[in-house]
């Protein structure tokens, strides 16, 4: 009896020590699985796991880790904007004239044309109608009596004119008109550029000058980007310290033609801005420098007599410095840029005009204006965005293109 007693007392504590045994293991093992389930649920990257169709698809145990990847090689490419910009530029077709001045054609010789509706030809009693219309293309005053007299002396010799004989005496008087111009004879050898004036030795100097909106930066960048592409050595002379954002803005156009700029920082006289332009070109061998000038109204006497100074302090470095001034004038200002023209050229004797703007414009019997009225030279037209775009001045394709 008593040794079942003991029997019975040893089971009962073998089983109180088993219950307690499992309860603790049980216990512990319930906390761990909900301090992993609370860990897994606060952890981001094991949800993205979990979660991802991608991360189902494929084991985390399989992925690369990030460090083996080697970052790309840093090029000195430029920005991605500024690359499709002058690439785009670059690659373009450049516009036909005829193209671009198809409004000019159609406002000057397509009403002339106009004229002849239902009729083979127009007699000396419809003079009148055809001064109005030279009187409104913008050919300035004294073209409009040149060409009238050209008509007149069609119709006084055959009493009518037909349509084809009229466009070839309004055709003779125009070309007549370039020709009389003295011709350059130290041109330029680069492509769009024929009809600028390079010199042989040392460096070259373009003064540029303008109204504001004119277009006169762009002109510049495109100028110095047809240079580089030729191999030229260019410096841009930022001497527009009138104008905060100038120079950023110049800036811009020398990063993308990849040429050097000279803006000194605490230098705000222009004539020292050009000063210093040229020694730094002399010194340091470069091909051209272009220097750019503050944008100014032709009204504000104060500002063209600043230019003046440029000229003269330019000249103390180089004698026959600038070799070039270029005024760039907005084709669709009309009879306006022939009295900016004018101005600028009575303060500084202007050696050529570049024509902006010219594609899209009813306007740009300007050109022929400014070759009669001011014995000024047109010699680059700017026709469309692109750096093409801006090319030299032809007087035959001019004139084919707009009669």
């Amino acid at each position: 009896m008593e040794q079942n007693y003991l029997i019975f007392v040893g089971l009962a504590l073998a089983a109180t020590v088993v219950f307690f045994v499992g309860f603790f293991l049980w216990k512990n093992s319930s906390k761990k699985t909900k301090e992993l389930e609370k860990g897994r649920d606060s952890d981001p990257l094991t949800e993205i796991i979990t979660e991802s169709p991608v991360a189902e698809k494929v084991p985390v145990e399989t992925r690369e880790p990030e460090t083996s990847v080697e970052a790309p090689e840093i090029t000195s490419e430029p920005p991605v904007e500024q690359l499709s910009e002058q690439t785009a530029a670059e690659v373009q077709e450049p516009k036909k004239l005829s193209d671009a001045l198809s409004n000019t054609r159609q406002s000057f010789f397509g009403r002339i044309k106009g004229m002849f509706s239902g009729k083979p030809t127009i007699a000396s009693d419809e003079l009148e109608e055809i001064e109005e219309i030279l009187y409104t293309s913008d050919l300035g005053p004294k073209t409009v009596q040149l060409l009238l007299a050209a008509v007149e002396d069609q119709l006084k010799a055959e009493g009518t004119s037909g349509l084809e004989a009229l466009r070839d005496a309004l055709k003779k008087k125009m070309l007549e008109v370039f020709e009389a111009l003295p011709e350059e004879t130290a041109k330029s050898d680069i492509q769009g550029l024929e009809t600028i004036q390079m010199q042989p030795e040392g460096p070259t100097v373009w003064m540029i000058v303008g109204v504001n909106g004119a277009g006169k930066t762009t002109t510049i960048g495109k100028l110095a980007g047809k240079l580089a592409q030729e191999g030229k050595k260019v410096l841009l002379a930022a001497g527009d310290t009138f104008r905060a954002a100038a120079g950023e803005q110049l800036k811009v156009w020398t990063d993308r033609a990849q040429v050097e700029i000279f803006s000194p920082p605490d230098v705000k006289d222009p004539s020292a801005v050009a000063f210093d332009a040229l020694q730094k070109a002399k010194a340091r061998g470069f091909d051209v420098v272009i220097v750019d000038t503050a944008g100014r109204l032709h009204t504000q006497k104060n500002l063209m007599e600043e230019l003046k100074k440029m000229k003269r302090v330019m000249k103390k470095v180089m004698e026959d410095a600038p070799h070039e001034t270029l005024l760039v004038l907005d084709a669709n200002s009309g009879q306006n840029a022939l009295i900016q023209a004018n101005e600028f050229h009575g303060a500084l004797g202007v050696s050529g005009v570049v024509l902006t703007k010219m594609d899209g414009t009813a306007k740009g019997g300007v050109a022929l204006g400014v070759a009669h009225e001011l014995q000024i030279p047109v010699k680059l037209i700017g026709i469309g965005e692109g750096l093409a775009d801006l090319r030299s001045f032809e007087a035959n394709e001019y004139v084919d293109s707009i009669i």
